[in-house]
């Protein structure tokens, strides 16, 4: 399950050992802080993992960078080792520095535009008050627990969105969100109708949609007490089946036709299938300026 000890949020907030390192995740537009199993949060820069947090009897551990990132440079020059942490966390500008250091690293392994979009789309989407509120990124159904025979296709989902606007049964439906972004979108292995495949199989699973319910349940309500979520959530009442949701990025028209051209094939696919259509989103990628 997707949740952190009672302990180990504390230490997220007032008076706790990791107080600042928090704040200056939280200050960090590019910085996604994300709950994940086995009482660990994993901070993330453009879908990399930079940062690692584990606490365990009152006390933290923290894994770097992956070493791929450095391979042919230099590692970050900030020590989380046992005999720094203490001094580290408590140095703001100590901590500012090796998520400058890291960020750095990654941009130079990989670039690509699709990942700045899902987090600017989480960053966007984190207020109740908004239609749709990013409750996490790339959740994957953990299947250790689960027999050989049950098990699913093992796959990410970019971004679960909780709708705040109720369904005809008085629901709230959690979204599984799959992101593509331009030209490079409309084909291949990754491709928009693949996604309903996959959706499918957690859409059939009970034990899937059991999982995935209880961890936005739970994801909610720790990142709504350290303010990473805005607004009040109490009123919610969580459909017990995803749905899907396609979350098309275009930067002009040409784009827009070639994604739409897409989205159709997919609600057709969905159709062929006995399902419910994905629901299709445009998020704004060009960034045009207003006054």
């Amino acid at each position: 399950m997707r949740t952190i000890t009672d302990e180990h949020l504390q230490a997220y907030q007032e008076g706790g050992c990791l107080q600042k390192l928090f704040d200056v995740i939280k200050d960090d537009p590019e910085l996604s802080f994300e709950i994940r199993v086995k009482n660990e949060v994993m901070i993330y820069y453009h879908k990399d993992r930079i940062l690692t947090i584990r606490f365990c009897k009152g006390k933290p551990s923290i894994d770097t960078l992956s070493e791929k990132y450095y391979k042919n440079a230099k590692s970050p020059s900030v020590s989380f080792e046992d005999g720094d942490m203490t001094q580290t966390l408590r140095d703001k500008s100590q901590l500012r520095q090796y998520f400058r250091e890291a960020k750095r690293l990654v941009g130079s392994y990989k670039v690509g535009e699709e990942f700045e979009v899902q987090q600017n789309i989480a960053l966007g989407n984190r207020s109740f008050s908004n239609r749709f509120v990013v409750v996490d990124m790339e959740w994957q159904l953990p299947q250790s627990n689960i027999k050989k025979e049950e098990r699913i296709s093992r796959t990410r989902i970019d971004l679960v969105v909780v709708d705040m606007k109720r369904n005809e049964r008085g629901e709230n439906d959690i979204y599984l969100g799959e992101l593509k972004v331009g030209m490079g979108a409309t084909g291949g292995k990754s491709g928009i109708v693949a996604h309903i495949e996959k959706t499918n199989e957690i859409m059939k699973s009970p034990k899937a949609c059991a999982v995935l319910r209880a961890d936005v349940e739970r994801i909610i309500r720790q990142k709504a007490a350290l303010g990473l979520l805005e607004g009040d959530y109490a009123g919610l009442n969580l459909s017990a089946t995803p749905r899907m949701m396609l979350i098309l990025a275009c930067r002009g028209s040409e784009e827009r036709q070639a994604l739409k051209k897409q989205g159709e094939k997919a609600r057709d696919e969905a159709k062929a299938k006995g399902i419910a259509a994905p629901l299709i989103v445009w998020p704004n990628a060009q960034n045009i300026l207003d006054v």
